[in-house]
């Protein structure tokens, strides 16, 4: 590539380039001191080159890029000493500055009573250590705290706050496809979170930020109206497709949304720039602007519809790309829509590479680039087809960003919907409607407020027509497709392939020339491989996998047959069930792997952290059977959600003691089922062991089973041998006796825990009877999800946070 010729593909590979350096800094994981000597030597050599009009130039720049990548993703995780992360697992008193607004979400305990959790987002500015003075400080942090009821004066930004507790490093479920809260909190400056301690949260009123202050008032004056002017949910939902934010959504509104493949919709996105760009650009058509006037026009929109989104990172990155792109085409300048997209890639990596790992951005990102490159090859295409335009471009644009964003999808949440293209057909439209509608009569309600709440009731009728409409399109038969991940390679040539579309006629014959002496051998080498799978497969022994997935304070395995057919030993849960581990962790790391229906579910006890999840993965996909201890199938209703009429709770059966199953070789047997006790007791009483067998394999799982019941189970006299032992109640000191660990006599003991959990689990005192028996400790909060693979006489491990 000689200097100066094909920037598209000359950016396109420096952003590559780019990419390619942050990843590589991330998988070392520690400063590279070479890399910045490497810097400066290539910026030397890349100068000296371009003086003498080298062609190894571009090439050189292109390594320049690489290096680039690893020194800024180092220099962006280096935080500095006074960051509140330092003070991490540390009790401490701190101040500073409320800097968005608070969150505030009711909730209902076990006990029927209602509190409501707060979240403020705080820049720390001075830390108190134990018998230590007032530091200086600095870094974001989440502040959690509860309240028995909203204050009749809440705290505003700008507002000044104090409280103590123990600062914890943001750390979310450590599984494959499961977003990674740690950095896309990073990316985002957020480095820490404290939850209030019992002398709560002290908040002062604090003069300042008037203008922050001011677009809270008028978001809080869209809320207002519209909660005025139609039901809460309505209103929720109208005001999310407004600002973004899933506060107070129906989940499934929801969950019909993700199905349709239009749930962007519910987060301001790209899409919604590209709205407002069009509604003003066609209004400035409308009274014949000029084109330089309606360019003004349209970014000063955008520009003050980022600010009342709240300029939160993903609305600003939005605004950039969608303001920048529209300006290229506004002006005339369509080509050059490509190479600002690129090149606002590259600032953006450079200016905060963290970006690079979050899925907003992936996703933004990637679906601009489908809209940009793609969109017009397919809208032509079609077009030629004697499809109308108007579909022709609405095909183009959803098949583009689909494509575009393929992987992706797969890799997060393992489907794609075909449902969305006729969901941009007949729901978006109308989605779009609500919007601009909203927005003006968020506007219009300042100077004639009935008014304002009409038009705020046309859009809650216009939300109820989208809403049973993509309730039907949520339905249709194949509307959702599932697909696995694809590993790095797999992605890179779908890339490739893809790329193909946008070559043209010149560089397709150029291709055809190049190719054709090599079909023959193409194809012989195709053959080859092609023989080679089954082959393979052939002389490759069948394996079993056993999967501990990273559920938190819950247990969950997943355990794949070497025929493929899935079963699962407890499903992981919450006991405020706030959060659905099972819909958003559990069933998702199953759809990741590629596991559409489940044969079997093995629950130990009715426990939420044990068997919640179950409810969403029942809903969510087939099931076969669900075996259960002995509470009776009510308990399990409640632990799941479930009404005690739902159909679901048919596959329901209380598993006998005794009771042996085989599947593809697998053999599952009930080792213990003990009764529930008259006087009822904590419930761990009645925990279920199960233990799986393949070969000289065996994995015990023993919920959370207590001392007396483990003392029985060993004077019982059954084998209860394995090499994997699921340690006992997280690793609680009612658990894992001598005598039992030493009947089981493990290689390995799991323990199912979560990051910082409030028990102190596992125990040091259990940990150390592992230790003193010889056996290897793995855990899920520290090494993420734990895999075992076994052909039934060795033993193969793998763990996700050490891969």
């Amino acid at each position: 590539m000689k200097t100066g010729q094909h920037p598209v593909l000359f950016l396109f590979a420096a952003l590559l380039m780019l990419a390619a350096g942050i990843c590589l800094a991330m998988l070392w994981g520690e400063t590279i001191s070479l890399a910045w000597g490497g810097l400066a030597i290539l910026l030397v050599l890349a100068l000296v080159l371009l003086w003498r009009k080298s062609p190894l130039c571009a090439l050189t720049v292109l390594l320049l890029f690489l290096v680039l990548g690893i020194v800024r993703l180092q220099a962006m995780l280096a935080l500095p000493p006074t960051d509140i992360a330092a003070f991490a697992g540390t009790e401490v008193k701190f101040s500073g500055t409320i800097v968005d607004e608070p969150r505030w979400t009711p909730s209902v305990l076990p006990d029927g009573s209602r509190i409501y959790k707060v979240r403020y987002l705080v820049a720390v500015e001075q830390v108190k250590e134990p018998r230590a003075d007032w530091q200086k400080a600095s870094g974001k942090c989440y502040l959690y705290a509860r309240a028995k009821a909203l204050p009749e004066q809440p705290a505003r930004i700008g507002d000044a706050v104090q409280a103590s507790g123990k600062v914890r490093l943001p750390r979310g479920y450590q599984n494959p496809g499961q977003l990674d809260t740690n950095l896309l909190l990073r990316a985002d400056g957020i480095t820490a979170g404290i939850v209030a301690g019992k002398s709560g949260v002290k908040i002062e009123p604090r003069d300042g930020h008037e203008f922050r202050r001011f677009i809270a008032a008028v978001r809080a004056h869209y809320r207002e109206g519209m909660e005025h002017a139609m039901p809460k949910e309505d209103a929720a939902a109208v005001f999310a497709m407004l600002f973004g934010g899933y506060e107070g959504l129906e989940e499934e509104l929801v969950a019909d949304f993700q199905a349709t493949g239009i749930v962007h919709i519910l987060s301001v996105s790209g899409s919604h720039i590209s709205l407002i760009a069009a509604v003003m650009a066609w209004l400035a058509a409308l009274l014949r602007l000029p084109r330089a006037i309606s360019a003004a026009l349209v970014l000063s929109c955008i520009a003050f519809y980022s600010i009342l989104a709240g300029c939160v990172p993903p609305v600003i990155r939005s605004a950039i790309m969608g303001g920048l792109t529209f300006l290229a085409l506004a002006l005339g300048r369509e080509r050059e829509s490509r190479y600002i997209l690129l090149l606002t890639g590259l600032l953006m990596l450079l200016w905060n590479p963290l970006l690079l790992f979050h899925i907003s951005f992936e996703l933004s990102y990637l679906a601009t680039a489908g809209l940009i490159f793609l969109a017009p090859v397919f809208r032509a295409w079609l077009r030629a087809r004697s499809l109308p335009d108007t579909i022709a471009m609405n095909l183009a644009i959803t098949l583009s960003a689909q494509l575009a964003t393929l992987p992706v999808l797969a890799w997060y949440f393992g489907q794609v919907s075909l449902s969305s293209l006729l969901a941009n057909l007949l729901v978006v439209p109308i989605l779009e409607l609500i919007i601009i509608f909203g927005l003006f009569a968020g506007l219009l309600a300042f100077l004639l407020p009935f008014f304002g709440h009409i038009i705020f009731a046309m859009t809650s009728l216009m939300l109820g027509l989208a809403a049973e409409l993509v309730h039907m399109l949520a339905r249709l038969p194949g509307g959702i497709v599932y697909i696995a991940a694809m590993a790095w390679p797999t992605a890179a040539l779908y890339y490739l392939a893809l790329g193909t579309l946008l070559l043209g006629e010149e560089q397709r014959e150029w291709l055809r020339t190049r190719l054709t002496p090599w079909r023959r051998p193409a194809f012989a080498l195709f053959l080859v491989l092609a023989a080679s799978i089954p082959l393979y497969r052939a002389v490759t022994p069948d394996c079993l996998a056993v999967h501990f997935i990273d559920v938190g304070q819950g247990d969950a395995a997943l355990v794949v047959t070497p025929a493929g057919r899935a079963l699962l030993f407890d499903t992981g849960g919450t006991r405020e069930g706030g959060f659905d581990v099972g819909a958003r962790v559990a069933a998702p790391y199953l759809l990741h792997h590629g596991i559409r229906e489940v044969a079997a579910v093995f629950l130990t006890h009715a426990h939420e952290d044990h068997a919640q999840g179950c409810g969403s993965i029942l809903q969510k996909l087939p099931v076969g059977a669900v075996y259960t201890a002995g509470e009776g199938t009510a308990a399990y209703a409640r632990s799941m959600g479930l009404s005690d009429a739902s159909p679901l709770l048919q596959k329901f059966h209380a598993a006998r003691e005794g009771e042996t199953m085989t599947v593809d070789g697998v053999k599952v047997e009930v080792l213990f089922a003990p009764p529930a006790p008259e006087d009822g007791g904590t419930g761990n009483e009645v925990s279920n062991v199960y233990r799986v067998s393949y070969g000289r394999a065996q994995f015990l799982f023993t919920g959370d089973l207590v001392k007396e019941q483990e003392a029985k189970l060993v004077a019982s006299g059954r084998d209860i041998r394995a090499s994997v032992l699921k340690a006992g109640h997280h690793g609680s000191a009612t658990s894992s006796s001598p005598a039992f660990l030493e009947a089981v006599g493990p290689r390995y003991g799991v323990f199912c825990v979560g990051y910082g959990n409030a028990f102190g689990h596992p125990k040091p005192e259990v940990l150390r009877r592992y230790e003193e028996q010889g056996i290897s400790i793995l855990r899920t909060d520290r090494d993420g999800a734990i895999v075992f693979e076994t052909d039934g006489e060795k033993l193969w491990l793998h763990t996700y946070a050490g891969s």
